[in-house]
C-alpha cells in the first residue's frame, strides 16, 4: 500500500511543478496531504492491530462420511 501511495505522491508532486493553473495546483497539493494522512492513518491503525496468534487453530472437524 506504501508503495502505492509513495508513487501518488511523487505523481502529484510532479503535477504540482508543471502546472501553471492555481486551481490544478491546490488540488494537487490538497490530494497529496489527503494521501499523506492515509497512510499515516493506516499505519498507526497496522501499529495497533494485535498480532497474529501464537498457537494456529485448530482443524476443522471432519463430518461424517467425507
Amino acid at each position: 500500500m506504501f508503495d502505492r501511495a509513495q508513487a501518488t505522491l511523487v505523481w502529484l508532486a510532479v503535477l504540482v511543478f508543471l502546472s501553471s493553473e492555481p486551481a490544478v495546483r491546490g488540488l494537487a497539493i490538497a490530494a497529496m496531504l489527503a494521501v499523506a494522512l492515509a497512510a499515516t492513518v493506516v499505519a498507526l491503525l497496522a501499529e495497533a492491530a494485535p498480532s497474529a496468534p501464537s498457537q494456529p487453530a485448530p482443524p476443522p472437524a471432519a463430518h461424517p462420511g467425507d
